[in-house]
């Protein structure tokens, strides 16, 4: 995770900065985790923004810490792949742990 996150989620980058090529850092990602590496970023970036959500960060400063140039292209992304906007993603997680608590009598 401290290697993507210093690669800024970015395929390439982390393709230096494991000294293969891009090519072969696809090659094994296949075959050792069944995705792509840009897939497997987003994924570890998704996660740690979900982290950052549901601490009470706000999404704009969520979006800076992950590196999006706009809040607006984190929300698009966060959608695309959790299909929720982030705000929806913490209004629903927060409806969730209410109903799971033991406020039912």
């Amino acid at each position: 995770m401290a290697l993507a996150r210093k690669c800024h989620y970015n395929a390439k980058r982390l393709a230096e900065a494991e000294g293969v090529s891009i090519r072969q850092l696809e090659r094994d990602f296949r075959l050792k985790l069944g995705l792509s590496p840009q897939r497997w970023l987003d994924l570890e970036k998704l996660t740690i923004a979900k982290e950052l959500l549901l601490a009470g960060n706000a999404v704009k400063r969520v979006a800076i810490e992950l590196d999006y140039k706009r809040p607006s292209h984190f929300c698009r992304h966060f959608k695309m792949l959790m299909g929720l906007t982030p705000v929806e993603f913490v209004l629903k997680s927060r409806s969730v742990v209410s109903l799971s608590g033991n406020t039912w009598r």
